[in-house]
This record gives structure tokens, sequence and C-alpha cells, in this order.
């Protein structure tokens, strides 16, 4: 389901102003996650749900001001009927490019959007190291394949790893190397923990500015990729 729409975005799209549309579910649970209302079942219910109809006059409203449209969530590939419908009509009927971001848990959802010249950008995040998804409720092997299939596309993508100090350690980063190679774009992203997120409660850390800025030296020194200090 659709659950939120943002008219205008200067960040979620790299280079373009961007309206975001917000699907609703997810399959993992990272006690880090602030998009809770669109994660937890019991939260879900006190959101509208929009129409797709909806969601393209708005954005047929906005072009020529907006250069893109980012689709995030929850995830949005476990709507995949849904989703691919939305795609096919923003195609269709405006001239706005298209960003998905998404946990990388459906590869072949990401390969058939990408075979059907659905998207123009993926922001896939990585959480922590392999091993570790079992802490999230996921399964990194879908994840790797999905780094398989845009590795092998060539379609612009990149990688956001937010920088949780529990789950994104040096050593977690170590781990993750092997999957980075051949990525051309890192965002490592601040972890603020100023919003809400699913476990409050939970002391998950916070890098400073410094201790960011080893972070990113590091996968500089291990990746040819660009990677650059984002907040989230």
């Amino acid at each position: 389901m659709i659950k939120g729409f943002r008219g205008t975005s200067l960040v979620d799209f790299p280079g373009r102003l961007a309206a975001v549309v917000f699907f609703s579910g997810c399959n993992f649970r990272c006690p880090f996650c602030y998009n809770v209302d669109l994660v937890l079942p019991e939260r879900l219910k006190n959101l509208e749900t929009l129409a797709p109809e909806e969601i393209l006059i708005q954005l047929r409203k906005r072009e020529g001001f907006i250069q893109g449209v980012v689709v995030t969530g929850g995830e949005p590939t476990l709507s995949k009927n849904l989703l691919r419908s939305l795609l096919e009509r923003i195609r269709a009927e405006t001239s706005l490019a298209i960003k998905l971001d998404t946990n990388g848990s459906r590869p072949e959802v990401l390969k058939n959007l990408m075979e059907e010249d659905l998207l123009d950008y993926v922001a896939l995040d990585l959480k922590t190291s392999p091993a570790r998804y079992v802490e999230l409720r996921g399964d990194f092997e879908p994840v790797k394949e999905s780094l398989t299939i845009l590795k092998g596309k060539g379609l612009p993508f990149e990688i956001r790893i937010t920088a949780v100090p529990y789950f994104v350690s040096k050593r977690d980063l170590e781990e993750m190397l092997p999957f980075l190679d051949g990525v051309p774009h890192i965002a490592l992203q601040r972890f603020i923990a100023e919003a809400e997120i699913l476990e409050p409660d939970r002391d998950l850390g916070l890098y400073g500015p410094e201790e960011l800025e080893e972070l990113r030296s590091f996968l500089r020194k291990h990746v040819s990729a660009k990677v650059e200090l984002r907040n989230v």
C-alpha cells in the first residue's frame, strides 16, 4: 500500500529535486529504523492509504518543477504488483526520472523492474555485515543477489550504509568489503538518534564527526567507489 507522499525533497535523489512516495510494510526489523509508522502493522492503520491516481495527479502538477520521483518505504518491493503498476504509469504519463530505495531482499522484483526500464537509479541499503543480518530478521543471500544484479546491469546505483555503531563497526565494514567491490558510489549516512526509532530504549551508540571520517577513510582506502558522508 502507498501510505505517504512528499511533494518536494532536495536530498533523496542525488542531483535532482524530487517527490517521494512511501510504501508500507517491511520484512526487516532494524532497531535503528526511523520509519516506524511504515513498518509496524499496528501503526499502519493510522495512516491514510493513497491511490496511485492521487500520486499521479500530484506528480503531474509538479512536473516542470521537480525532475524525479523517489519510491521508498518501508520496503516497496514487497508490493511488487502495485509498485510495477505505479512505475509503469509514471513512465507513461510523466517525464520524471525514477529512483527506487530498497533493502535488496527481493532481487527478482528488482531485476524485472530494471529489465522493463522502469528505473533510472537505485539506492540499496547495506545494514550490517552479512553474518549479522539475522539480528535484523533478514537474510543476506537475496541482498547479495541484488548487488550482483546491480553491478551487472549498468544502471546508476549507490550503496547506503547507516553508521549505527552497534551494527556498523570497522570490523563490520571489513566483512562488507568483498561485496562493495565494483560499487560506484557509497553513501555513509550519519545516524541521528533524535527521531523516533524502532527500538528507542536500546543503546545503539552514536558516532561523532571524527569517527565518521575515520570510517570514510577506511572505506576509501579499500574500495574504488566514491565515498560520501551524508546525514540521514
